[in-house]
């Protein structure tokens, strides 16, 4: 099961009215990808006024619980972005995060590597998570970042489809992945467009990795937050 980012309106998203890049490169090259989700409805609605004025209930529940306006545009005929850092991208980031908050307990040269893919078996990942300082929406599970006015760290709430989710400020994410590339120097001397082009290498190390997966969550954080959209992980 892979892992794409999506940034756009919440309507569109649970219409499910838009392509993963994968789905879009099959439908240039005229062939249909299915992608399977580890939670979908089994009938979802597809009436987009109804999805609408759902979402933006959703929106006003969502202000009164945090005491602040939670009203970025909604509509599904606002465009989307998205990309595919993938779980090794995304885990390398959170490793390198893991590992700026724990020095001590990133592998050595010599050590077998954490793998990106189960990023949470890593030592420094479990430490990091338990107690986060300057990753705190990056290592506490967060899956929805929110274009809110004011930072609520991180929060447990319902989506509007009701399944709970960790969600935080997308300010807060893209500020995160600002300070990671900054304090590891992994986007230093490369041009990020290139970078999110993906990995010209057959055995990537966990840097490596973690440059490409930077790029691509920094652009689209970058993204959400001009057009003041939710950013969320889809699997």
């Amino acid at each position: 099961m892979g892992l794409d980012l999506y940034v756009g309106p919440l309507t569109r998203y649970h219409l499910n009215d838009w392509l993963t890049i994968t789905q879009q490169i099959g439908a240039q090259d005229g062939f249909t990808v299915r992608v399977i989700r580890a939670q979908e409805d089994e009938e979802p609605e597809t009436d987009p006024d109804v999805v609408q004025a759902a979402v933006r209930d959703w929106q006003q529940w969502l202000g009164e619980a945090l005491g602040g306006p939670v009203d970025w545009s909604e509509n599904a005929s606002q465009p989307y972005w998205t990309d595919k850092p993938d779980w090794d991208g995304f885990g390398a980031v959170l490793l390198l995060a893991a590992y700026d908050e724990h020095p001590d307990l990133q592998p050595s040269p010599w050590d077998k590597p954490d793998s990106p893919r189960e990023f949470a078996d890593a030592p420094a990942y479990q430490a990091a998570s338990a107690q986060p300082e300057r990753y705190l929406t990056l290592l506490s599970g967060v899956e929805w970042w929110l274009p809110l006015p004011a930072d609520p760290l991180v929060i447990e709430a319902s989506r509007p489809t009701g399944q709970p989710t960790r969600m935080g400020s997308v300010d807060r994410l893209a500020a995160e992945l600002r300070l990671l590339a900054e304090r590891t120097g992994l986007l230093a001397g490369y041009d990020p467009a290139e970078l999110r082009r993906g990995l010209f290498t057959d055995d990537p190390t966990v840097e490596d990795l973690a440059r490409f997966g930077l790029a691509v969550m920094l652009d689209l954080a970058e993204t959400a937050i001009e057009h003041r959209q939710p950013l969320l992980l889809d699997y």
